[in-house]
């Protein structure tokens, strides 16, 4: 059963300002799910641009948490773009997970992108799924969670997951050398602790399912059991 509320991250690998036309067609499947009654909050990464910026800043010396600010910044700009193409110009971009879900409760939908330095937008959507009880979408590069590095021989990949399963995997990955997995550590730990069902897909099994179609299930990608 679909709740009121729903909560979708939309890495910036996906969704940024190279790719005008998928900003539109993400309005799109959110003005569905709109339409149908489903509240919905957004929360839109930073992706390549963001690290352009970050790379160039780094280069000048900027300290850390400088780069994770200038970061945030980029995402909330991705934001802004979907509000326009929502149909919501000049709204504010909230600032907090507080704000955002306060916003979602008052209006139906918020569009946000970061919001602290050393948080992904993975992260603040779970905090965000966490406060108002809601399931999350990760929309991402990849097409689900695997026991590995999907490149690998062999490499497999999970229809269904534990909570507490895709916390241990994040963190071992964290902890190889240039490791990486699709969802972040922080994340990971907010959608155990707060029992979030999670979804984490491709943009093309995303844009093919739309929003209340992957609550139900209906894609390729993993479901991961609060």
């Amino acid at each position: 059963m679909i709740g009121l509320y729903a909560v979708v991250a939309l890495g910036g690998s996906v969704l940024n300002v190279r790719n005008p036309d998928r900003i539109r067609e993400a309005a799109d499947l959110i003005s569905e799910a709109l339409e149908s009654g489903l509240k919905t909050c957004v929360v839109v990464g930073g992706g390549p641009v963001a690290r352009e910026y970050i790379n160039v800043a780094r280069d000048l010396g900027a300290p850390e948490t400088a780069l994770d600010e200038l970061g945030i910044t980029v995402t909330r700009l991705n934001a802004a773009l979907l509000n326009l193409a929502l149909g919501r110009p000049g709204t504010d971009v909230p600032e907090t997970p507080s704000e955002a879900a306060e916003t979602v409760r008052r209006e139906g939908v918020a569009v946000c992108g970061g919001t602290h330095p050393g948080h992904t937008t993975d992260a603040v959507g779970a905090m965000i799924a966490e406060l108002l009880q809601a399931p999350l979408i990760i929309v991402t590069n990849v097409d689900g969670i695997y026991d590995r590095d999907p490149s690998e021989p062999g490499a497999r990949k999970f229809r269904e997951i534990s909570a507490r399963e895709l916390e241990r995997l994040a963190f071992e990955a964290d902890l190889e050398a240039g490791g990486s997995f699709v969802v972040d550590p922080v994340a990971t730990k907010i959608i155990r602790r707060g029992r979030v069902t999670t979804h984490v897909l491709s943009w093309d099994d995303f844009k093919s399912a739309g929003i209340r179609g992957t609550l139900r299930g209906r894609h390729d990608g993993t479901i991961v059991r609060g």
